[in-house]
């Protein structure tokens, strides 16, 4: 009976992992076909903007379930996730540009006090505690009360030696009998004014799991019906220079996820104002848009992307395109390497999907490219795999490891970098 446990268990990881791959290739493509309308046709009606801002919010949506379906598929309980010293903020920077279009939209009042780079550092997962900050975020905002202004409140704060980040609401709060059930697998809060929007019930649980195997993480909840919830997860702290703090790191995943908040974190206060968080390098309009104050790009610089996916591939080339950039592109790893010794100029960057027809696979072919070239060129791996974490580990610290679908403000920056690079090198 374990056998065939085990076996049906690694059976519906392989399904898992086909459908996310096979639905990532497509939602890729739409991410950046939409991205191209706003660009292209920005200046339209506003029926138009409308239009590409639910096309993008549905985009995120299944993007965000294809998430779910990962962390399900790829959950080891027990076993404790790499964790270093990170800048806490790039990470809440993001969740401003992220969800701030959404809450608008909404008529929430977002408030990120996003720190100073440098301010807070955290010996932590980056990626892994996005998740966790968008899980939290995306419920208060989902969440909130009708009949009065919502808002939402994310700060960091420090606390007893490490950190602490709160996630504060106004919504409509949990019941003190369901807060205990909350982080389960598929548990819905009975409550009718949450049941239209509440999807799998899946968020809370992948917050429990992966809080439980980051060391030295716990999260607490406090909540009362009718006035709001607040969520504080508590971190280790680090040393400027990103050496490790004085915390200890506990070994065991075991933890206590519900005990009360101390009694301030409640008291009524008022919200700070929007003006008073601290802006990243983007603005972002009411409607989603991200505004750019200048780009790096030339005419004369070279892209090279390799994607057998013909939708990826046509989308990234009008991208790469309308950003500046003249492209080059392959369908497998020996169209790459073929292209690669005929041309008589080097490429400026490169972009690679992980799976490939052929020999090759990305990380593969992103190595032998560069010994071709004598040079670190820069790189971009793009991947519709499960185990995205994974390949970041693998991967040189100079490839840049991407899900599908892409961040395309963040896939613009890397291009742009890699251009200011190849600037440099050729004096």
């Amino acid at each position: 009976m374990a056998r065939e446990a085990s076996e049906a268990d690694a059976a519906k990881t392989r399904v898992l992992a086909a459908v996310s791959h096979d639905l990532r290739q497509p939602l890729a493509s739409m991410t950046l076909y939409a991205q191209h309308l706003r660009e292209q046709h920005g200046a339209g009606s506003e029926g138009f903007r409308q239009t590409v801002d639910r096309l993008e919010a549905c985009i995120g949506a299944i993007s965000s379930d294809l998430d779910r379906l990962s962390e399900l598929g790829l959950r080891e309980r027990g076993r404790s996730l790499p964790v270093g010293a990170i800048d806490l903020h790039p990470v809440l920077d993001r969740i401003e540009r992220v969800y701030s279009g959404l809450a608008a939209r909404a008529g929430i009042r977002l408030v990120v006090r996003v720190p100073a780079p440098g301010e807070f550092s955290a010996v932590s997962n980056e990626s892994r505690l996005w998740d966790v900050f968008a899980n939290l975020v995306g419920n208060a905002l989902k969440f909130s009360a009708s009949g009065r202004q919502g808002w939402v409140l994310v700060r960091v704060r420090q606390r007893r030696g490490g950190l602490e980040v709160l996630v504060r609401d106004n919504g409509i709060g949990i019941d003190a009998s369901d807060q205990r059930r909350v982080f389960d697998e598929y548990f819905q809060v009975a409550n009718p004014s949450r049941s239209a929007k509440q999807g799998q019930g899946l968020g809370l649980s992948i917050v429990r799991e992966t809080v439980a195997r980051l060391p030295g993480h716990s999260i607490r909840l406090h909540s009362r019906i009718g006035q709001g919830t607040t969520f504080a997860l508590c971190l280790p702290g680090a040393r400027q220079g990103g050496t490790l703090g004085a915390v200890s790191l506990r070994g065991d995943t075991q933890r206590r996820f519900l005990y009360p908040l101390p009694s301030e974190a409640l008291t009524p206060a008022a919200v700070p104002h929007v003006a008073d968080v601290v802006s990243g390098p983007a603005a972002v309009s009411e409607a989603g848009a991200v505004h750019f104050d200048g780009d790096a790009d030339s005419e004369d610089a070279c892209v090279l992307v390799v994607e057998d996916d013909d939708a990826m591939c046509d989308a990234l080339r009008r991208t790469f395109e309308r950003w500046g950039y003249s492209v080059q592109y392959a369908q497998s790893g020996e169209d790459a390497i073929a292209l690669s010794t005929g041309l008589q100029r080097s490429f400026d960057a490169i972009v690679c999907d992980f799976r490939l027809p052929g020999a090759w696979d990305g990380l593969r072919l992103i190595d032998e490219l560069r010994r071709l070239e004598g040079r670190r060129t820069p790189a971009i791996l793009l991947s519709g795999e499960f185990r995205v974490d994974t390949l970041r580990c693998d991967a040189p610290d100079d490839v840049h490891v991407m899900a599908k679908p892409p961040d395309v403000a963040r896939l613009r920056a890397l291009l742009a970098e890699a251009r200011t690079h190849s600037v440099i090198e050729r004096g």
